[in-house]
């Protein structure tokens, strides 16, 4: 929080015609307090994103893998504030490695991401604990997302990979 003033600094240095965001992780920035308050009111008035990190499905996983349990411990386990400070707004969304346990998970979100879609362009990332989950996960949610938002196109086709060798 004391280091607010030097990323403003920072984000006003950077090229105008690009968009940006910034995924804090300080909890005071989570406690609704003053600190988050001038955080939230300084993205807005910049038109800075806050990334939205959705750790509770990876944390609420069975710690049953090697990279469940690697998740667990280096995910930052917070308070999901979701809210829009600026145009495109993301959401970082770090599943278990059960999909239907992340289908439950991301309910919140299919309800959330089209009344954002309205007036904002918002941005979904989907990762696991182990990666190789994710592109099938992702379009799990994708497909589930699509009854929320009957016009987001099909998602597209995802290349396989013949061999290594």
């Amino acid at each position: 929080p004391d280091e607010l003033p030097r990323m403003w600094q920072f984000f006003e240095s950077l090229p105008q015609e690009f968009t940006y965001g910034v995924e804090v992780r300080h909890p005071a920035f989570f406690a609704k307090g003053e600190e988050e308050r001038a955080l939230n009111q300084g993205l807005h008035q910049r038109g800075i994103n806050r990334v939205i990190l959705d750790s509770r499905p990876v944390h609420h996983a069975a710690p049953n893998t090697a990279a469940v349990r690697d998740a667990q411990q280096k995910k930052p386990k917070l308070p999901v504030h979701a809210l829009v400070t600026a145009d495109q707004p993301l959401v970082r969304f770090i599943g278990g490695d059960q999909l239907a346990d992340n289908l439950r998970w991301f309910e919140a979100w299919q309800q959330k991401l089209p009344l954002w879609q309205q007036q904002h362009q918002p941005y979904l990332f989907i990762h696991t604990p182990d990666n190789g989950d994710s592109p099938q996960q992702a379009q799990k949610i994708w497909q589930q997302l699509r009854r929320a938002i009957p016009d987001l196109p099909a998602p597209p086709d995802w290349p396989e990979q013949d061999a290594l060798f």
